[in-house]
């Protein structure tokens, strides 16, 4: 029964990466008439196959909202390594991110905690100046 969120993919992008969104739109899109626990984790579930992080995470977590409700909203981010989806990476799933780097490295500006496409960009920038 249950779709994809590819059209939230592809609409995350087009508005920069991040958006806010309902959980009845996210729900429809997958062709679930109700909300639910198992509903909730397959929202959760198809937004991480799709490449998109979310936050906050109880919104998503039927242990915590046990009463889901369509107008719930989540920001939803693409996961490409910009600095932004790194950040939000490092705060929301530590387990999978060296935290310490992403977040003194950005902070700091220290350019090994770049991507080489940052890096490239950065240099673009002073080349343009």
């Amino acid at each position: 029964m249950s779709g994809d969120l590819l059209g939230t993919f592809e609409e995350c992008v087009e508005e920069g990466g991040l958006m806010k969104v309902n959980l009845g739109d996210l729900r429809k899109e997958l062709g679930y008439n109700r909300l639910g626990k198992w509903v909730l984790e397959e929202i959760a579930s198809k937004l991480e196959g799709e490449g998109l992080g979310y936050f906050p995470r109880d919104v998503l977590d039927a242990r915590c909202n046990t009463e889901p409700r369509q107008w719930d909203e989540v920001w939803i981010y693409v996961r490409d390594d910009s600095t932004r989806a790194r950040v939000l990476d490092a705060v929301l799933t530590p387990e999978r991110t060296n935290v310490r780097s992403v977040l003194d490295g950005l902070a700091g500006g220290d350019l090994s905690a770049l991507t080489a496409e940052e890096k490239l960009k950065r240099i673009q920038e002073i080349v343009e100046a």
